[in-house]
């Protein structure tokens, strides 16, 4: 049974719909990414500008690659990441980890701990961008399979 004038304007207003939807959810989706990545360089800037306060606080060689532990060295991870069961990046706090802060002494200043503050802000936006886009590039090819199959 072929289908009627009325059958194919309602199957393609549906379409029309569907493919209207995905593209605002494009669209949220870069927005998104694009006020992440603004916030994301607000925090690199700030993370660095406070170690470059540290250096010229504490010397140069109090705040270098020198304190960083070699490859050889037991360092358990305060953070890391994961992907979750619903392939979300997520960032799992390990409270037994190793805090960076105490290789640069006991006594550090203040904007040492601001920039690892800053640091660690980046990477919680970092993960929020990669699970944007992956929403992203869902939602596109969604829009180009809905195309594809109405035109074959």
């Amino acid at each position: 049974m072929t289908p009627t004038a009325e059958d194919q304007t309602v199957e393609l207003n549906d379409l029309c719909r569907d493919l209207d939807d995905l593209t605002l959810r494009q669209i949220d989706c870069v927005e998104e990414q694009l006020i992440l990545l603004k916030k994301l360089e607000a925090e690199m800037a700030s993370g660095f500008i406070n170690l470059a306060k540290s250096r010229y606080i504490a010397g140069e060689k109090s705040v270098s690659m020198l304190q960083v532990p070699s490859d050889d060295s037991e360092v358990e991870a305060k953070l890391t990441v994961r992907e979750d069961g619903e392939n979300k990046w997520q960032l799992i706090k390990n409270e037994n980890g190793t805090d960076a802060k105490k290789w640069f002494g006991v006594l550090v200043p203040s904007s040492l701990r601001q920039s690892q503050l800053s640091f660690q802000k980046a990477l919680e936006l970092i993960i929020a961008i990669l699970n944007t886009r992956k929403e992203w590039l869902e939602a596109t090819n969604e829009y180009k399979q809905k195309v594809t199959s109405k035109t074959t």
